[in-house]
Parts: structure tokens; sequence; C-alpha cells
């Protein structure tokens, strides 16, 4: 709709503000006596064109004309000149048009400015969520080594096992080859005697060696408990990682949908 505007006061100018924010509307004439006026200002910082006479109204292509000096005389003027034309807008009317239009301005700049803040929430969650997925994955990824680590020593006690148990086995045929000497010995009498020493001293060693493989032994158990915890615990975190990746995904998709919303 091509729109002429008589009156560049501050009422006008109003007027032309409010009007050249929306698409279906043309302003295609303001007229006003004072080439000073607001609205002619405001009209040539916009490319609006401008004149101060009100048959320049002719030259250019209009389906309405507001008039908005509020003066009973231009408007008598307006009624005279164009109402076998065009339709013609009061000053009151003009108020109306520009009280709505300004309500729908300020609606649609708040709109936007909220458009604004969820856009750049939304980035700022899309962001942390990110930042949070990728230490939920590096946290994964420790958890797997732990994992991997946990698994090497358990090898490694089940290795050392398997020598404790070869030590003890040396110890009780070294404990049974003392107790062997110690009998030959005695039998030998006078003569067994140092021999006898020996064999005892060799009894204590295989007795300690018992003691020290059992006290390793037993070590190593408590190790393979404590492993055992902590691979429930490592499989723990796994679960609990995993659970925090989907639900990031879940809002992460759910930001992305909130987006596109506000920006339709």
């Amino acid at each position: 709709m091509n729109i002429a505007i008589v009156g560049a006061g501050r009422g006008g100018a109003n007027l032309i503000r409010s009007l050249a924010g929306v698409d279906s509307i043309k302003i295609t004439m303001v007229v006003d006596l004072d080439s000073n006026a607001p609205g002619i200002v405001l009209a040539k910082n916009l490319g609006i064109r401008h004149s101060v006479s009100i048959d320049d109204i002719s030259k250019v292509p209009v389906d309405m004309i507001i008039e908005a000096t509020g003066t009973q005389r231009v408007a008598d003027i307006l009624i005279e000149k164009f109402e076998s034309r065009y339709k013609i807008i009061d000053s009151h009317a003009a108020l109306l048009v520009s009280t709505l239009v300004d309500g729908n301005m300020s609606t649609l700049e708040k709109m936007n400015k909220q458009i604004e803040i969820i856009n750049h929430t939304s980035a700022s969650v899309q962001e942390n969520l990110h930042s949070i997925y990728d230490s939920i994955n590096k946290v994964h990824s420790v958890s797997e080594n732990l994992v991997h680590s946990t698994e090497t020593s358990k090898k490694y006690i089940e290795e050392s096992d398997k020598v404790v148990q070869y030590v003890n086995k040396i110890a009780n045929q070294t404990k049974i080859l003392g107790l062997n000497a110690n009998i030959e010995a005695a039998r030998a009498g006078e003569y067994g005697k140092g021999f006898a020493v020996v064999a005892k001293e060799v009894q204590v060693l295989a007795g300690n060696s018992e003691q020290f493989a059992s006290e390793i032994n037993e070590i190593l158990g408590k190790l393979s408990e404590e492993i055992y915890k902590i691979n429930i615990e490592i499989d723990k975190l796994k679960n609990l990682s995993n659970s925090q990746i989907e639900h990031s995904k879940l809002v992460s998709s759910a930001m992305d949908e909130l987006t596109r919303e506000a920006s339709n």
C-alpha cells in the first residue's frame, strides 16, 4: 500500500518511523510547509520523497493519504482536492494507526530480543555441553586405560603366585631334605654332629622360606581382592560416563530444536 503523509511535525515523524518498518506499506510522499520539520529530516534520511506542496501528492502513486497536522483547514483542503481519488485518514485515525503499529513494533522488538537471548543461551549451553562431552570421553578413556592396567596387574599377580607356589614347593622339599639329614646325622653318632648343625640350619631356612612364601601369597591375595574392587568401580564409572554421554546428547538435541523453533 502506497501512503502519503501530510504533516511532518513530531506526530508525523513518529508515524513515519512506525510505518517505515512495515513491509506491506510504502511511504511515497511526505508533505510539510517547514522543510526542516522532524518528519522531513527523517524522510530525507530514509530516502522518502518530500515536498512543501500538497499538490505534489498527485505526482506519486498513492492509495491513502494520512493527515497528521491535526489542523481542520488542512484536512478540508485534502478532502476537497483528493477525496474522490484517495482514501483520506484524519489525524485522530492516524494517531490510532501509529499507536497500533508502535505496539506491534515494540512487541516484535521484544520478541527479537528474546530470540537473541535464547540463541545466545543455546550457543552457550551447546558449548558447555561439548566441553562436558569431551571431558566424559576423556574419563571414559581413562577408565579404559585403568581396566587395561588392572588386567595387566592381575596377570603379574598370577605369575607371582606361580613363583610363590614354586618357592613354597622348594621350601617343603628343603624341609624334608633337612629332616632326612638330621636322621642320617643321628645314625652317624659322634661323626654326624657337625652335619646335624648344618641340617638344622637347612630346616630353619626352609621354615623361613615357607613362612615368607605364605606371607607373600597372602599379600598377593589381598592385591587380587583390591584389583577386583577397582574393576567394579571402573565398571560403575563407565556406566555413569555412558549415561552422561546419552543425557548430554539429549540436551544438545533439545537445545538444537529450541534454536530452530526460536529462529522460525
